[in-house]
This record gives structure tokens, sequence and C-alpha cells, in this order.
């Protein structure tokens, strides 16, 4: 069963990928006979890759503290609930402890992510003047 499924989205996938690469197309006219080329002129800038490293990193960021969160709450509620069960309140202090620390790295991660792009942005338009 898993083969047949695999199967069926391997073909569904090669099936679909010249229409995602024919949605890349800019200008499609068959009447005017405009040929289409495919350059998207000045789309792909610096800045617009910035933009789109941030974008990414907010939704990554965003679901990485919910899930740190419902991680913590999870060993929260673990703790309360372990009676005084040795093992699972080491669980439960690792559980939370790994929330914290998953917080922690995405706030780096997006502090990081800033400071590089700020100096790269500024060395760029530097380069530019």
């Amino acid at each position: 069963m898993k083969q047949k499924l695999f199967k069926l989205v391997a073909l569904a996938a090669a099936y679909s990928a010249p229409l995602i690469a024919a949605a890349q197309i800019q200008q499609i006219g068959t009447d005017s006979g405009i040929i289409p080329t495919g350059s998207v002129g000045s789309a792909y800038t610096f800045g617009n890759l910035l933009n789109t490293g941030n974008a990414l990193l907010n939704i990554t960021a965003s679901l990485i503290v919910a899930l740190s969160v419902i991680f913590i709450i999870y060993g929260g509620f673990t703790f309360i609930t372990s009676g005084g069960d040795e093992t699972k309140v080491t669980e439960a202090r690792n559980r939370i402890i790994y929330g914290v620390i998953g917080i922690a790295i995405i706030i780096l991660a997006g502090l990081i992510f800033t400071f590089v792009g700020s100096i790269l942005n500024t060395s760029t338009t530097t380069l530019a003047q």
C-alpha cells in the first residue's frame, strides 16, 4: 500500500512540475506574438532576498516558539502529575529545559540573521554608491 501511495505521489509530482515551471513565466501572449523569455528583470535583488529570508525566518520562528511553548506546558503538566516519581520529575524538568533552549535558539537565530542582514545591506549600498 505504501509503495502504491509513493508511486502515486511521485507521478503527481512529475506531472505537475511543468505547471509549476510555467507559472514562473511572466508574459504569455498568443495573440500578440509575445515570446515568453522567462526573465524576471530586477525582481531578484539583494533586498528581496533578505525580505524572503526574513519572512521564512518569521514563519519558522513562529512554529518553533509555538512548539516550544507546547513542550513547556506539557513538561509542566508532567511535573505536576508526576506524584513524586523521580524519573517523571526528571523527564518533566528536561522537557521544560529543552523548550526554553528552543526558544533561546530561535531568538538567537533571529538576532544573527538581522545582524548579518544589516551588515550585508549596508555593504551593498556602500558598493552601489
